[in-house]
Order: C-alpha cells, then sequence, then structure tokens
C-alpha cells in the first residue's frame, strides 16, 4: 500500500516541476528599488522630554529655522498631544522666555524660571536640547554649557 502512494507522490512532483517555465538567462531590468520616497526628507529637531521617569528625546518635523533658540523655545511649548498619549510630559513650565548665546563659550542659555523649579529634570532637558541642537549645526559644546535661570547661574553642564 505504500509503494503506490509513493509512486503517485513522486509523480506529483515530476509533473509539477516541469510546468512549462522555461529557463532563460539574465534580463536587464534597470535599477534596483530603493524604496517609498515622496520628496526630501524633512528636517526634525530634537527635544528632551520625560518618559517613564528618564529623560528620553523625542524627534519633530521641523521645517522653520531650527536655532538652538526656536528649539529650545519649542521644548517649553511642552510636548504635543500626540507625546503626551505616548507617555511623554514635561518638568518645564510652558511659555518661558528663553534665549541662547552661542557667540560665547561656553555656550550660555538663559531661563526666565527659577533653578528651584529647574532642577534636576527640566534643567538636564535644556542641555540635553541645546546639546543636540548644537550637534545638528555643526556647533561645538567644548566647554560646556551655561544656564543663567532667574535665581542662579550653574557652568560648565553636559548632557548625560
Amino acid at each position: 500500500m505504500k509503494l503506490p502512494r509513493l509512486f503517485l507522490a513522486l509523480i506529483s512532483v515530476l509533473l509539477l516541476a516541469s510546468c512549462g517555465v522555461q529557463p532563460t538567462g539574465v534580463v536587464p531590468a534597470g535599477e534596483a528599488p530603493g524604496g517609498f520616497q515622496l520628496g526630501t526628507p524633512r528636517p526634525a529637531i530634537t527635544l528632551y522630554f520625560v518618559y517613564a521617569g528618564q529623560l528620553s528625546p523625542v524627534q519633530r518635523a521641523w521645517a522653520r529655522d531650527a536655532t538652538p533658540t526656536t528649539v529650545l523655545t519649542e521644548l517649553f511649548g511642552g510636548p504635543t498631544r500626540v507625546e503626551e498619549q505616548e507617555g511623554f510630559y514635561s518638568m518645564l513650565s510652558p511659555g518661558r522666555h528663553v534665549t541662547v548665546d552661542t557667540s560665547t563659550q561656553p555656550v550660555t542659555v538663559t531661563v526666565s524660571e527659577s533653578m528651584k523649579l529647574l532642577y534636576p529634570i527640566g534643567l538636564q532637558q535644556v542641555v540635553c536640547t541645546v546639546s543636540a541642537s548644537l550637534a545638528a549645526s555643526g556647533q561645538s559644546i567644548g566647554k560646556g554649557i551655561t544656564v543663567v535661570a532667574s535665581d542662579t547661574k550653574l557652568e560648565s553642564l553636559y548632557c548625560n
């Protein structure tokens, strides 16, 4: 009983193997697919928010001038509704006036906020966001970042 089944299986394989497709040589078809793209990639900025108690970078599409001051102003605007739904939040008070002076070393960030309210996580949000913005524009933070708050000044800060 096993022999007829084996014979039928072998015949089936042979019939399927000769299904009529003829071998051909290499057919030139042009360039390989390069992926799905529409237009040019949109520039992005990196903002640091808090996620599950830890500092975490968030990429945002950005069509405007991405100076460190405009990026930091965006950070103080807080996470978007979508980012909040994903679990991101900020330790910074929204709408504070900020400036970044890149003409000096160390780079100086001025925030109209008390250091008591910034320290420690809000301060790291500021320092890491400014560091990312400077790095994206090819600028150095060799001597760190100085943050001047309304009540104190901290020098030589780095994102860590």
